[in-house]
């Protein structure tokens, strides 16, 4: 499903009206009738107060006005703006011919049970000014249920950011594409539950937009032929560790078995060795040079051994320190197969520099959270997680690299711009160790796929999904990261048993 801005929905709203010849009002009675399909979903509301503004938000808002007036319901409107204009100026000058009623004041909020905000729709560009202002705050302050239409009144359509006053729905109806709002934080917050409804615009005329939300059907289950062996199925390498952080590889690694990985190695400092060697069993450790940490003349070792692995993660625990800068330089610059660089391999490469990267010619995966990611790039924090699929596309396209930016959100971007965000996991995952887990899964993905992009997206949703079937299971503030790695096979099972069409994935 394709994530759209505000400038692109209007371009495909035009083509639709003016190329293809679907009228305007057409598009608007859909809307109308999505929203409509929405609220008796979701809700029995007995007395409705609709809030429209003067443009096609506000038509939307008045042509629902009559379906529910025409269904029996009791429902009143009010114009935010004053008179509306063009098409919804048609709308309601329909709806007064079918006896609906128009409010001069505003009335008691509390007097409803249903509020439908349509005061402005994907155009509108913050901060809400004057009157509107206080309206706002009283429909926020209100004990009634809130219905947005498109976006809530106050929120940018193309960013997380949150200029307030912004109205606080329950739930958002938009139409035929999910907009960014509708996924950053803290925006997102303010949407409540999102439904998406058609309205007429075809699917393909979004087909160059490279902002998307993972779905399953985006997904690529690596299968096991019968004749397969441990080795075709990958020998990935797990590069880290340090006094009091050896814990992160060993995550790793043991989410990189779980996920199939044919073989998987651990590498440690060698001072470390007995202390990681005794926590795995069905894992290899490789003891490298290095007392507490790993040490720069580790790498040779290593870069002459590749050819018996077919990925490497590295930076789990390895700690921040000047001689790191030197193991992440050299193995970015003598890899030569897929690799993942992920926690301290990432502060190390922050203070190393990226022009580095430009120099790597084979697939390199960087996998920050938004500090990381911050660290990396020098831009505040905030920004990042207002602008996360902006800026993760800018930096995979700028450096050739993919990037898994994680927030409450996950976006995956590659080296030609593409962006995918998942939506899925759940707080309980904001633990120690959860980094951990995904670049494990990662590695093994990537380990036994071909398509680095296909195996990032699948590991990142695999990841969501078990962190939600690990709360299901515990609770959301008992989860931890090696019950994300235990409910590994049982987010396989849905995932596979959706794409069978014997499950469901909501």
């Amino acid at each position: 499903m394709k994530i759209l801005k505000a400038h692109e929905m209007a371009e495909l709203d035009r083509i639709t009206i003016e190329d293809i010849g679907i009228p305007s009002p057409v598009l608007m009675e859909n809307a109308a009738r999505g929203v409509l399909e929405t609220i008796l979903e979701t809700c029995s509301p007995k007395r409705v107060l609709v809030i429209a503004g003067k443009g096609n938000n506000g038509g939307d808002g008045i042509a629902l006005a009559r379906m529910l007036h025409l269904k029996g319901v009791a429902v009143d409107l009010f114009l935010a703006l004053g008179e509306p204009k063009g098409d919804a100026k048609t709308q309601l000058e329909i709806y007064k011919r079918v006896g609906g009623s128009v409010l001069r004041d505003l009335p008691d909020l509390n007097g409803y049970d249903l509020l439908v905000d349509g005061i402005f729709g994907t155009g509108f560009e913050p901060p809400v000014k004057g009157k509107i202002g206080g309206l706002i705050e009283k429909i926020n302050a209100s004990s009634s249920r809130v219905v947005a239409i498109d976006v809530p009144s106050g929120l940018h359509a193309d960013s997380g950011k949150v200029v307030e006053p912004c109205v606080r729905a329950d739930v958002t109806v938009t139409f035929q594409f999910p907009k960014v709002c509708h996924f950053l934080y803290p925006a997102s917050k303010f949407c409540g539950e999102v439904f998406v409804k058609e309205i007429s615009i075809p699917e393909y005329l979004a087909k160059d937009i490279k902002r998307d939300l993972i779905t399953p059907d985006h997904l690529s289950i690596p299968g096991r032929s019968p004749d397969t062996y441990k080795n075709r199925e990958g020998h990935v390498l797990v590069l880290g560790g340090s006094a009091g952080k050896t814990g992160a590889v060993v995550m790793s690694a043991r989410a990189a078995t779980r996920t199939g990985s044919g073989l998987v190695s651990v590498g440690v400092p060698e001072g470390l060795n007995p202390v990681v060697e005794g926590l795995l069993v069905e894992e290899m450790s490789i003891p490298v040079i290095g007392d507490n940490r790993l040490s720069f003349f580790c790498v040779e070792r290593l870069l002459k051994v590749q050819n018996d692995f077919s990925a490497l993660a590295v930076g789990m625990g390895m700690g921040r320190y000047e001689e790191g800068q030197d193991v992440i330089r050299e193995i970015l610059l003598g890899w030569e197969k897929p690799l993942i660089v992920d926690a301290d391999g990432l502060n190390n490469l922050a203070d190393l520099g990226l022009e580095v990267l430009k120099d790597r010619r084979y697939p390199t995966i960087l996998t920050p959270h938004v500090g990381e990611f911050s660290r990396l790039t020098g831009v505040d924090k905030e920004e990042i997680i207002h602008n996360q699929i902006d800026l993760a596309q800018e930096f995979s396209t700028h450096w050739g690299v993919f990037l898994v930016l994680k927030s409450a959100r996950v976006v995956v971007s590659t080296p030609e711009g593409r962006a995918y965000l998942s939506d899925r996991g759940t707080p309980a995952m904001a633990k120690g160790g959860s980094g951990d887990v995904l670049s494990g899964i990662l590695l093994s993905m990537v380990g036994r796929m071909e398509d680095i992009e296909k195996a990032l997206i699948t590991g990142v949703f695999l990841h969501g999904i078990a962190g939600e079937l690990a709360e299901e299971r515990l609770h959301r503030e008992s989860v931890g990261a090696m019950d994300i790695v235990e409910a590994i096979p049982d987010a396989y099972k849905k995932v596979e048993n959706f794409l069978k069409g014997s499950d469901t994935i909501h």
